[in-house]
């Protein structure tokens, strides 16, 4: 009997240990139960307020609008839905940025409007895009193509030069360039100090809207040009007068050529060689000079003449001198020395 109670006892203690462990879950459970409904109400989430229609902003974005102006506002390029007056004027004013350059484009976003509108101090949470979130922005412009631009400066140099035999030649093609609308004119000049008749010539076309100045395109080119010059016809030496004899008229391109050639040959006959001159070489302002009339130690006649006075003594030369140069002399008599013009072989004149 005692066995059976001892058996009995030890069941019982099991079965009041397994109810233990079910009422402390039971009671875990209970508590976290308390514990949400208590602190639920505390606890706030996001809920979506709607809108009324009638006070919606709605902003409706084209696939693409035209801009005239250096800069756009939201009126400029969207469509704006709003019943509030006031409000209207104010957004559709904002200024939402730079147009892009002539004959460019730039696209402007949902975002960029928003914070364009933020810095006005614009709700924004009542701003819906219900047709498209961007819009692609083009300023208006006028093409000017590369070809009209490469016409004009070609008329601008047959035009600018008498001789017939010209022959201008592009060297790169010209791109074309956009415009803003308006009255344009254009400008043509030769750019760069070296203007030469022939050879390399960079050209530059100012274009200008308005009159006022917004373009510049460089146009490069090649003028061959040939003209009828002398040269020599043999080998010339220095200090050589030149006579008619040692002329030869040749057609050469004178890009070839100094700039200062000579083209009449009174202007070269009579006259002394300053260098050594090659067969088939121009003439040139450079390369002969006025031959010397008087040389030091010559004697000659110094001249002081006036409207009622003349007077004459004579005299040494101190230096070499052409016609036109002073040199100084020496008065032979009173051993003074002056500075006198040369005027012929023996004659010097004292102003």
């Amino acid at each position: 009997m005692k066995f059976l109670k001892r058996i009995s006892r030890s069941k019982v203690m099991k079965i009041f240990r397994q109810k233990l462990k079910i009422d402390n879950t039971i009671a875990k459970k209970y508590i976290l139960i308390s514990f949400l409904v208590l602190f639920l109400p505390l606890v706030s989430f996001p809920i979506e307020i709607k809108i009324p229609e009638n006070q919606q902003i709605k902003i409706l974005l084209p696939q693409s609008t035209v801009i005239d102006n250096d800069e756009y506002s939201l009126g400029e390029i969207a469509e704006i839905l709003c019943e509030n007056v006031s409000l209207y004027d104010k957004i559709s004013k904002v200024i939402i940025g730079r147009a892009p350059l002539p004959g460019r484009k730039l696209t402007v976003t949902r975002s960029l409007i928003i914070s364009r509108l933020r810095s006005q101090k614009v709700n924004t949470k009542k701003i819906s895009f219900p047709r498209s979130d961007s819009s692609i922005i083009h300023r208006a412009a006028l093409k000017i193509s590369g070809k009209d631009i490469e016409e004009v400066v070609l008329r601008h140099i047959k035009e600018s030069n008498y001789n017939k035999d010209l022959k201008p030649r592009l060297l790169a093609k010209t791109k074309d360039i956009y415009l803003p609308r308006g009255q344009v004119s254009y400008v043509i000049k030769v750019s760069g100090k070296n203007k030469k008749e022939g050879g390399y010539q960079n050209y530059e076309v100012e274009f200008s809207v308005n009159g006022v100045a917004v373009r510049k395109v460089f146009v490069r080119t090649y003028l061959k040009l040939y003209r009828e010059v002398f040269v020599a016809r043999d080998t010339i030496k220095r200090n050589h007068v030149i006579e008619e004899s040692d002329l030869l008229k040749m057609r050469k391109n004178v890009d070839r050529i100094q700039r200062s050639y000579l083209t009449d040959k009174n202007q070269i006959i009579g006259k002394v060689s300053t260098r050594t001159l090659g067969p088939s070489e121009a003439f040139s302002t450079n390369s002969i000079a006025v031959p010397l009339l008087v040389n030091s130690g010559d004697r000659l006649q110094i001249v002081f003449e006036t409207p009622f006075l003349k007077l004459s003594a004579p005299g040494i030369s101190l230096a070499k001198g052409r016609e036109g140069d002073r040199i100084p002399v020496k008065n032979i008599e009173s051993k003074i020395v002056v500075f006198a013009t040369v005027k012929t072989r023996n004659i010097v004149l004292v102003n």
